[in-house]
C-alpha cells in the first residue's frame, strides 16, 4: 500500500485489512520506501498513487485521491493476480516475521527462543539475518523500520479508544520520534541539543506513561494506541 500522505496511507490500508481475501503486508510514503517493502515481502499486488514503471514486476493498483473506496475495490476485484516469490533473495520468510515480531516487542533473544521454542543461538542466528535485510544494527533500529513500513500490522487505534491512552509531553513526542527513526540516546540528545542525562530522564518518564521497559518495546506499544504520525 503506497500513498504521499501518511493518514490516507493508513487509513486505506486499514480498510484493505477488513477486506475478505486480502491482507496490507506493508505500507510505504516514499519510493524508496516502496522498493524496500517490495524486496522485504513482494505482495501479490501494489495499491499506490504511482505510475505503472515504478513497480514493473508487481501489478498495480491506481490509487485516486479523488474516488472513492468502492471504485478501489472494484478496481481490485479485476486485477489479474499471479502467484509470486515469497522467498525472492532479501525477502523475509515467515519465520523471520515470527522472530521479527517478537524483537520489536522488546524481548530479549532467550525469552523469543522460548516463545518460539528455538533455541537462543538459533534466535540470535535469525536476528542477524532480519537486521543485514532491513539493513539494520539493533533492535531499535529494526523497530524503527518495522513501525515506518508498516510490517507488522497492528489494529487501528479507534479499536482502542476505551484504552487509556497517556498524553505525552511536547518533548516526549520529540524523544519518541527519534525512536521511530532508530536514533541512539546520544543522537537524540544531539537532534534535540539537550543533556544525555536530560533524554535519559525524559525517557524514563515516557516509558512509564506507555508501560513499557525499553525502546522497542515503547516504540511498538505508541504504534498500537496509534501515538505515532
Amino acid at each position: 500500500m503506497h500513498s504521499w500522505d501518511r493518514l490516507t496511507t493508513d487509513a486505506v490500508a486499514n480498510w484493505l485489512d477488513t477486506l475478505p481475501g486480502w491482507l496490507v503486508v506493508g505500507t510505504a510514503c516514499s519510493l524508496d520506501d516502496l522498493h524496500l517493502l517490495c524486496r522485504l515481502r513482494p505482495p501479490d499486488v501494489v495499491v499506490g498513487q504511482l505510475e505503472p514503471g515504478f513497480v514493473p514486476d508487481f501489478p498495480l493498483v491506481f490509487l485516486c485521491p479523488t474516488c472513492g473506496l468502492a471504485t478501489l475495490r472494484a478496481s481490485l476485484e479485476h486485477v489479474p493476480l499471479v502467484p509470486l516469490r515469497r522467498y525472492a533473495p532479501g525477502a523475509l520468510t515467515d519465520r523471520e516475521m515470527e522472530v521479527l515480531t517478537h524483537v520489536c516487542s522488546g524481548l530479549s533473544a532467550a525469552s523469543v527462543a522460548s516463545a518460539l521454542q528455538l533455541s537462543p543461538h538459533t534466535v540470535v542466528n535469525y536476528k542477524r539475518r532480519i537486521f543485514a535485510k532491513l539493513g539494520v544494527q539493533s533492535r531499535v533500529q529494526a523497530a524503527a523500520v518495522v513501525a515506518r513500513l508498516g510490517l507488522i500490522r497492528t489494529r487501528p487505534p479507534e479499536t482502542a479508544a476505551h484504552e487509556s491512552v497517556p498524553t505525552l509531553t511536547h518533548r516526549e513526542h520529540d524523544i519518541l520520534a527519534s525512536i521511530a527513526r532508530g536514533e541512539s540516546v546520544r543522537q537524540t540528545a544531539h537532534v534535540l541539543g539537550i543533556a544525555v542525562k536530560t533524554v535519559e530522564s525524559e525517557q524514563r518518564q515516557l516509558f512509564f506513561k506507555l508501560r513499557v521497559h525499553n525502546r522497542a518495546q515503547a516504540l511498538s506499544e505508541a504504534q498500537r494506541l496509534g501515538l505515532l504520525t
